[in-house]
C-alpha cells in the first residue's frame, strides 16, 4: 500500500500538471467490475453518475496529501479524495480508449502495474489523469471541501509526522494504545497519520526496538529515537520517489528509488546490515501483517 512518501511523491507530481486545467469527462469501469453495495463511492454506478456530473467542467486548484489519502482540490468549492489502498496509482498522459482497453502513445502501459486502468479523467489540454488499481481496492469519494475537517474519511487521523510533529505530541499519541505493540501502534493512522508495514520496519529496525514491544515498555530515550528517526526515513524516501517494491509508480509511471535502500523490509533470512551485527532478519505476522526485524540486535 502506498504510505506516506508515495502519495507525497503522487501529490507533488499533480501538483506539477493539473492547477488551471479542467475536467472534461470521466469513465470508470470500476461498477462494472467490483460488487459494491455501500452508496458511497465510485464503485457504486449511481454515485459514479453523480461524481461525474458534479466534476466535469470543474477546474483543478491543487492537491495536497493528508494522511495515506490523496486529495485533489476544485475551484467550485469540491475535493476528490482517493485513497490508493494495496495496489493504486495515478498516471499522467495521453490515453486512447480502443473500445475494449486504454492505450497510450507514450508506452506508460509497458509497465504491467500500469496496465490495471479503472478510472480515466479527460483534462482539458488534451491528455488524461487515470488510475491504475490492479486488485480495485481504492476509494474515490467527492465531498465539499470547506466540510473537509469533518469528513469520515479524515476526522480520525492522527497528526502528521512531517510537520513539526512534537516530541510531547508523539508521546501523548503512543499512550493512546499504550497496551498496542509498537509495530502495530506506528500502523495505526489514529495515532501517527502515513505511516504502514514498510515504513514501521525500517524505523524499528534503525532504533534496535523489536516490533513486538508493548508500547507501555519502551524507555523515554527509546521513544525518543523513534521520534526522530521517523521523519528521517520518511524525508530520504520522499527524495528517492518514495518505495516501488512492489506496483507503486509515479504520474509519469516511473518506479521510485527507496527499495533500492531497504535495511530490514522483505529481506528476510539475509544477514544483518547493522555494522557489527550477527543478527538474520527474520519475519513474522503481527497484527496481520509482515513484519521484518533483526533477531539480535532489535530488543
Amino acid at each position: 500500500m502506498p504510505e506516506l512518501p508515495e502519495v507525497t511523491t503522487t501529490v507533488k507530481g499533480l501538483n506539477e500538471v493539473l492547477p488551471t486545467l479542467s475536467i472534461t469527462d470521466v469513465w470508470s469501469d470500476y461498477f462494472l467490475r467490483t460488487t459494491s453495495l455501500r452508496k458511497d463511492n465510485i464503485k457504486n454506478k449511481k454515485y459514479f453518475e453523480k461524481f461525474r456530473k458534479e466534476i466535469v467542467k470543474e477546474k483543478f486548484k491543487n492537491a495536497e496529501r493528508r494522511g495515506k489519502n490523496v486529495l485533489i482540490h476544485l475551484t467550485g468549492g469540491k475535493t476528490i479524495l482517493i485513497h490508493m489502498k494495496m495496489t493504486g496509482h495515478l498516471l499522467y498522459g495521453k490515453y486512447v480508449w480502443d473500445g475494449k482497453k486504454w492505450n497510450s502513445k507514450e508506452k506508460l502501459l509497458s509497465d504491467p502495474f500500469n496496465q490495471f486502468i479503472h478510472l480515466v479523467f479527460d483534462l482539458s489540454n488534451g491528455n488524461h489523469l487515470a488510475f491504475s488499481d490492479m486488485r480495485k481496492f481504492a476509494k474515490v469519494i467527492l465531498f465539499e471541501t470547506n466540510k473537509r475537517d469533518a469528513h469520515l474519511d479524515l476526522i480520525a487521523l492522527g497528526p502528521e509526522p512531517l510537520e513539526n510533529l512534537s516530541f510531547e505530541t508523539f508521546t501523548n499519541q503512543l499512550k493512546t494504545k499504550s497496551h498496542g505493540k509498537i509495530k502495530t501502534v506506528l500502523m495505526d493512522q489514529t495515532v501517527i497519520a502515513g505511516i504502514g508495514n514498510i515504513y514501521s520496519d525500517e524505523i524499528l529496525w534503525e532504533t534496535r526496538i523489536h516490533p513486538e514491544r508493548k508500547v507501555s515498555s519502551l524507555k523515554e530515550n527509546e521513544v525518543k529515537n523513534i521520534w526522530k528517526v521517523i521523519p528521517d526515513i520518511l524525508s530520504k524516501s520522499i527524495k528517492m520517489g518514495g518505495d516501488s517494491m512492489s506496483d507503486y509508480r509515479n504520474i509519469y509511471g516511473e518506479k521510485g528509488g527507496f527499495q533500492n535502500s531497504h535495511k530490514v523490509y522483505r529481506r528476510t533470512k539475509e544477514k544483518c546490515m547493522k555494522r557489527d551485527c550477527s543478527g538474520v532478519i527474520e519475519r513474522q505476522v503481527i497484527g496481520g501483517r509482515s513484519s521484518h526485524f533483526c533477531n539480535v540486535h532489535q530488543k
